[in-house]
């Protein structure tokens, strides 16, 4: 509570240091404040450090350097450092950012959210290669509302000409968008009538693809839903248990000490499903004997009724064995999810990290002859290649514990366990294949361009040529004598790079290795600016979300 004043005159009132607003000194109206329109336009563009240290800075630095004519005309205050930040360092970062966009490719990344204050709002981000600092980025471009009072209906047309406007009114060539993404809700990535379908439909050849990070957190929702529910009950449960009282805390406390666990607090099962509860299952497995040690005692003592609900699910070993199975499936997706949440250039890694991930899960209940087949015409939904029961693949734990005398004797819970686990691998895999193309025409082809791949002779005998790549991306190239020379740079790439071994650069970000490679000489050129623009491509909607 360092950032509140208590109000001499009024004891029920409390006032914000940083804007000076006072409101009645209740918990909810404090956090509310916090996140508020207001609040938060009293903080510095950078390192939230708050517009009202404007009022004390001058006078610092006119101390700190009293032989300053410059510091000592300084007459600046919070009022004046807000106008300047938003009217002038805004605005002009904008400009630049525009001459930017008129003489590169880029793509477009967007996203909606609704703030505290019931204002939906759609944020734009850009995606280029920066020729300062060498790398592909992503910057903020604008933050405009989708409902205004001639606009209340956020169709796809409407969210369309705002992305338009945003551009147009800067005078960006529209020639220079290659690349469009965003979540895969309807309005945004419906087939007939939504904003990827006016894009196609307007720039042909344009690069459209749904978030993969969505994609892959969808998966995983939707395969729990084959799950008991009373799993991630019991983890709710467990935390809202102990969460209000200090003194259950220490009770548990004195369990962990005494099976000498670490003295770990329960995490909160976030209500955004499944991915998210990685964390809290992994702590709950950990802190298992101390929590049943402790809830035996509880409901022993005391007898309580939400006490009595834990009790019963710790003493219930395929709990456990639901838990042992999700440790071990749910991280497949979250490490998926975290590599595409970056800026860094990872879309050449893409392709081969879904199919990895698509014949992991297959593997884990469909023969292996039939899963080394071509992915295309693989069926997760097809009986025949289906393992028997024992032979499901559910993770090193399960198959540790799957013979228990417990679990074994209750061959009811047993056989259902089994199902439910087969129909979760099923509907993860069937997610999987819906979501995403397993022959996508340019994203299967983006791996010649790794650092590897681009310096080997040896892939050079299944990939000799650039042109497969170059033709399903049009609107980055579309000039034959330009094509001619991208693909001849290409070919002779290797034999180039050969004259300089001690160059370390297959270890390299793909983005960083093209740059070099353009400045070895003059010869690589075309083939490098067409490189760079196809990084520029979006794999994930992650930029957006950091926006917001």
């Amino acid at each position: 509570m360092k950032n509140w004043l208590m109000p001499d005159k009024d004891p029920f009132k409390a006032a914000c240091k940083q804007c000076r607003t006072t409101m009645v000194a209740e918990l909810t109206n404090l956090k509310s404040h916090a996140k508020g329109i207001k609040h938060k336009q009293m903080e510095a563009a950078e390192h939230t450090i708050p517009f009202l240290a404007a009022d004390h800075l001058p006078d610092l630095l006119k101390e700190c350097f009293p032989d300053s004519k410059i510091v000592q005309g300084i007459n600046m205050k919070r009022t004046k450092t807000s106008a300047i930040v938003k009217n002038v360092i805004g605005v002009t970062a904008k400009e630049e950012l525009s001459d930017i966009l008129k003489t590169r490719k880029f793509s477009i990344l967007t996203d909606e959210s609704t703030d505290i204050s019931s204002v939906k709002t759609s944020c734009v981000v850009v995606r280029y290669f920066n020729q300062k600092t060498k790398i592909v980025v992503s910057k903020f471009w604008d933050l405009h509302p989708v409902y205004t009072e001639n606009a209340c209906i956020a169709t796809a047309e409407r969210l369309f000409t705002l992305l338009m406007e945003s551009f147009s009114k800067f005078n960006i060539p529209e020639a220079n968008i290659i690349g469009f993404g965003s979540d895969g809700c309807n309005v945004m990535m419906g087939a007939s009538n939504s904003v990827a379908s006016r894009f196609k439909e307007k720039f042909p050849g344009i690069f459209v693809l749904k978030c993969v990070c969505h994609s892959a957190h969808l998966c995983a929702s939707d395969a729990c839903k084959e799950l008991p529910q009373n799993c991630e009950d019991f983890a709710r449960n467990v935390f809202n248990f102990l969460k209000s009282s200090s003194k259950r805390q220490a009770e548990f406390l004195q369990f962990q000490s005494f099976l000498q666990v670490e003295p770990h607090k329960i995490l909160h099962p976030s209500q955004t499903r499944w991915l998210s509860l990685n964390l809290v299952i992994g702590r709950i497995l950990e802190q298992w004997q101390a929590l049943k040690l402790y809830f035996t005692d509880i409901w022993l003592n005391q007898r309580l009724l939400c006490a009595e609900h834990i009790y019963k699910a710790l003493n219930n070993p395929f709990t456990k064995l639901y838990f042992y199975f999700l440790e071990w499936i749910l991280p497949k997706f979250t490490r998926f999810n975290l590599y595409f949440q970056t800026q860094k250039v990872v879309i050449t890694e893409l392709h081969d990290m879904v199919i990895e991930l698509y014949q992991v899960v297959l593997l884990c209940f469909l023969k292996r002859e039939y899963v080394t087949q071509n992915l295309t015409d693989v069926n997760p939904k097809n009986s025949q290649y289906q393992v028997i029961d024992r032979n499901l693949y559910l993770g090193a734990k399960v198959m540790l514990h799957i013979d228990d005398k417990e679990i074994v004797d209750n061959n009811i819970c047993r056989k259902d366990f089994f199902e439910r686990c087969w129909k979760f691998l099923q509907n993860a895999s069937c997610e999987i294949k819906k979501r995403y193309n397993m022959s996508d025409e340019v994203l299967s082809k983006l791996s010649i361009l790794k650092p590897q791949n681009a310096v080997s002779l040896a892939y050079r005998e299944n990939c000799p040529s650039s042109i497969p790549l170059i033709k399903v991306v049009p609107r980055l190239v579309d000039n034959d004598i330009l094509i001619q020379q991208i693909d001849d740079q290409w070919r002779n790439l290797p034999i180039a790079l050969a004259k300089h071994p001690n160059e370390d650069i297959i270890n390299l970000p793909v983005d960083t290795f093209l740059w070099k490679i353009q400045n070895y000489s003059n010869t690589f050129i075309e083939l490098c600016t067409f490189a760079l623009d196809v990084m520029c491509l979006p794999h994930a909607n992650a930029d957006c979300e950091w926006v917001f």
